[in-house]
């Protein structure tokens, strides 16, 4: 059944939320939504950023949580994740790329520019 039950009072409440166990690389790193999580990255040479958070469910959510708080950023980044409810801690590494707007191609710019509207003629 995916539905858990809950009690207020004497009345059974359901639900349809089903917290679920994502294995993570090995069997030991487990995680799931609402676990404690302690990251740390260290940026290149000496740059330095620490966060906590509760609202990863996995790890691609981690790291895309960590590259929108890192944007714009770059290098290579070493990450230390820790999960404290669970008791685990992982390091991996890495690169972060600041984002760029769109580029759009020389010819492309040099058609607008040219580009000749009926008035015109």
């Amino acid at each position: 059944m995916n539905s858990q039950n809950y009690l207020v009072g004497n009345t059974p409440i359901y639900t349809s939320r089903r917290v679920e166990r994502v294995a993570v690389g090995r069997r030991d790193f487990l995680m799931s939504y609402g676990d404690r999580m302690c990251v740390r990255a260290t940026i290149g040479v000496g740059e330095r950023m620490e966060y906590e958070t509760r609202s990863v469910a996995d790890m691609t959510d981690l790291i895309g949580d960590l590259r929108m708080r890192a944007r714009g950023r770059r290098g290579l980044a070493v990450i230390t994740i820790r999960n404290r409810d669970r008791g685990w801690v992982r390091e991996s590494r890495i690169m972060l790329y600041p984002e760029r707007g769109y580029v759009t191609p020389r010819k492309v710019q040099e058609a607008r520019r040219q580009m000749m509207m009926p008035w015109d003629i």
